[in-house]
C-alpha cells in the first residue's frame, strides 16, 4: 500500500477513537485531489452505527486497495462543492442537506453533467414502528417524507437486505444490495478472549464453570429486550450454571422536546431525562428484576472502535427481533459478529438473518435447526437454547464450522473489488447517459 499517505499509515487499522477521528479528518479534507481520476463522495448527516458500516468502512477499504486509482471523500456536512467535484455522491440516510441537494440536482443545467447520486440506506426510514423511540421526532421533523424523496429521486439505491430491496423497488426501479461487511484484520476483531473476559467480567472470571448467554444491542431494541424476558427467565431457572449479559445500555439518557412556535416553526431540543425510573438501564433492570442479580450483568454501550469486546464474553449469543416491517429490514451483522468470536448463535429466522441463512454460499452441512428460530414465541427459543446448554461442546464445534463460511462471506477486503467495480460501472453508464442527453441541446454554430 505505497499510496497510503504517511499521515494516516499508523491509524489506517485504527485502535482508538482518536485514530479513527484522524482517518475521518483525512478523508474529509484529502490531500492532492487528482481531477483526472474518478471522485466518489460519501456523505452522511451524522455518524451512527449504520454510517460506520455503510460509509466509513467501505471508504477505508476502497482507499486501502484503490487509493491510487480514485479519490475518496467523506463528509458529514455536504456542500455544493462536493457535487461539483464528485463523479458519484453516495448519500447515506435521508436528511435536510441531502434533500436540499437532491432538489438541486433535479434542477441541474441541461448542458452540464451532474454527478451520479446514490441513496444508501439500511433501514426502512419511512415506516418506523409505533414502539420505536424516534418515531414521533422522526415524523414531526418530516424525515419519513425525506426518506421517500431520497428513494424516488436518487439515480439508484443501495441497501442491505432482500426485504429492503423489495420495499424500495416501489419507489426506484434501480435498487442494489451491498451487504454490511467487516475488516477482520482490525484490532477489535482480534481480541484475546481470556484476557478480555478477565478485564470485563469481574467476579465471574474465570468462566470455566459457567455458560455465558449474551445479547448486544442499542436503545432501538428495547422491545426485543422485553420480549426475550420469559425466554431468559426460563433458562435462568432451568440451568443454574448459566449467567446472562445484556450489553449496549444507553450512555446518555435524553429525550427530545418539540416546541412549536406561533409562526408554525418547530424547534427540537434534546434534554436529559430526570425521572430515574425512565432511564434506559433502570427500565431494563426493572424488567429483569426477578433474576438472581449475581447472574446477570448490564453493560453500557462501547464506542465503535471497541464494541466487539462484547462478543468475546458470550458463549451463546442471542439475536432476537420482533416480527414487524421495520425489524424485517434489519441487517444480519449480530450473527456474523458473534460467530467470528466462536459464539453459538441463536437468532431469528427473519429479515436479514433469514437472508444469511438462505445464502447459497452457506452449505447445509454447517447448518443446525437450533441456530435459527422462525417464531417469536418463547417455547422454541427455550428449547433451542436448552439444547445448546446441554450440548455445549457440540454447539461450539458447529459454530466454528459455520464461522469459516460467514467470515469469508462478510470479509470486506475480499469483496471490496465488487463494490468498486459496481461504482465505476454505474458512474460510466450515468456519464454516458448525461452526455447523450446534453447533446440534444448542442448545435454547431460554425465557430
Amino acid at each position: 500500500m505505497d499510496h497510503v499517505d504517511e499521515s494516516i499509515k499508523d491509524v489506517l487499522q485504527f485502535v482508538t477513537a482518536e485514530d479513527r477521528q484522524k482517518l475521518k479528518d483525512y478523508f474529509t479534507n484529502p490531500i492532492g485531489i487528482d481531477t483526472s481520476k474518478p471522485t466518489i463522495v460519501f456523505s452522511t448527516p451524522s455518524e451512527t452505527g449504520t454510517s460506520y458500516f455503510r460509509i466509513f468502512e467501505p471508504i477505508r477499504a476502497l482507499y486501502k486497495k484503490f487509493g491510487e486509482e480514485a479519490n475518496f471523500i467523506y463528509t458529514e456536512n455536504i456542500q455544493p462543492n462536493h457535487l461539483k467535484i464528485g463523479d458519484c455522491v453516495v448519500m447515506h440516510r435521508c436528511g435536510n442537506l441531502h434533500s436540499h441537494f437532491l432538489s438541486a440536482a433535479r434542477m441541474w443545467p441541461k448542458t452540464d453533467i451532474k454527478p451520479l447520486i446514490i441513496h444508501d440506506v439500511d433501514d426502512n426510514e419511512f415506516n418506523l414502528p409505533a414502539t420505536h423511540p424516534m418515531k414521533m421526532l422522526w415524523e414531526t421533523s418530516g424525515k419519513h417524507k425525506m426518506s421517500i424523496q431520497s428513494l424516488k429521486h436518487s439515480d439508484l439505491v443501495t441497501t442491505t437486505t432482500e426485504k429492503l430491496r423489495k420495499t424500495f423497488k416501489n419507489f426506484n426501479k434501480n435498487v442494489n444490495i451491498y451487504r454490511n461487511m467487516f475488516d477482520w484484520e482490525l484490532p477489535q476483531w482480534n481480541y484475546d478472549i481470556d484476557t478480555t473476559r478477565k478485564e470485563m467480567l469481574g467476579d465471574w472470571y474465570p468462566t470455566d464453570d459457567k455458560i455465558v448467554i449474551g445479547w448486544a444491542g442499542l436503545t432501538s431494541h428495547f422491545q426485543d429486550i422485553k420480549k426475550m424476558k420469559p425466554i431468559i427467565k426460563a433458562i435462568h431457572d432451568k440451568y443454574p450454571n448459566t449467567v446472562f449479559i445484556l450489553a449496549g445500555m444507553a450512555l446518555k439518557d435524553t429525550q427530545v422536546e418539540i416546541i412549536e412556535h406561533e409562526d408554525g416553526r418547530k424547534e427540537y431540543k434534546e434534554v436529559p431525562i430526570t425521572d430515574e425510573s425512565q432511564l434506559y438501564k433502570n427500565k431494563v433492570k426493572e424488567i429483569y428484576k426477578d433474576l438472581d442479580p449475581d447472574r446477570i450483568k448490564l453493560f453500557d454501550a462501547l464506542p465503535l472502535e471497541e464494541y466487539a469486546k462484547f462478543y468475546t464474553l458470550f458463549d451463546i449469543s442471542l439475536a432476537y427481533v420482533e416480527h414487524n416491517a421495520f425489524a424485517s429490514c434489519k441487517s444480519e451483522i449480530k450473527v456474523i459478529e458473534a460467530l467470528h468470536y466462536g459464539c453459538i448463535p441463536v437468532f431469528s429466522l427473519y429479515g436479514g438473518y433469514k437472508d444469511f441463512w438462505e445464502n447459497p454460499k452457506l452449505p447445509s452441512s454447517v447448518k443446525d435447526s437450533n441456530f435459527a428460530i422462525g417464531v417469536t414465541s418463547p417455547n422454541p427459543w427455550i428449547k433451542s437454547i436448552s439444547h445448546w446448554v446441554e450440548n455445549f461442546e457440540e454447539g461450539k464445534r458447529k459454530a466454528k464450522a459455520l464461522k469459516e463460511h460467514s467470515d469469508s462471506i462478510y470479509d470486506i477486503n475480499l469483496h471490496i473489488d465488487d463494490y468498486y467495480t459496481f461504482l465505476l460501472e454505474k458512474i460510466e453508464d450515468h456519464k454516458e447517459q448525461q452526455i447523450n442527453l446534453n447533446a440534444k441541446y448542442i448545435d454547431y454554430d460554425g465557430k
